[in-house]
């Protein structure tokens, strides 16, 4: 009977040892993955940093280029004023050389 009773501690202990073996394992395989999601987790944050500053960069070169654009409309807006300003001006000097034209024949 004690020859039995020390076969079983004897088995016990066998699968004691492979527990724990196998439990060093799992914990060792958790710590890589933990480490893993650590890294992943800074690579998310640093990604998440660089698309927001991405993202603000946009914004302000369409801020500028939207401030751009308008003061190109008013330069167009002054060189069409300007241009019938020089038609109408045109339009009286020729008006004016038709009569000198006249005066002169």
């Amino acid at each position: 009977r004690l020859k039995g009773q020390q076969q079983e501690i004897n088995s016990l202990i066998q699968r004691k040892n492979a527990v724990d073996e196998e439990n060093a394992c799992l914990k060792n395989e958790c710590s890589i993955l933990n480490q893993k999601l650590k890294d992943k987790s800074q690579e998310l944050k640093d990604t998440e940093e660089c698309a927001q500053k991405k993202e603000e960069q946009n914004r302000l070169v369409i801020k500028n280029l939207e401030e751009e654009n308008k003061g190109l409309n008013t330069c167009c807006a002054d060189l069409i004023n300007d241009l019938e300003k020089l038609r109408k001006q045109e339009a009286q000097w020729k008006t004016e050389k038709s009569g000198s034209d006249a005066r002169t024949k």
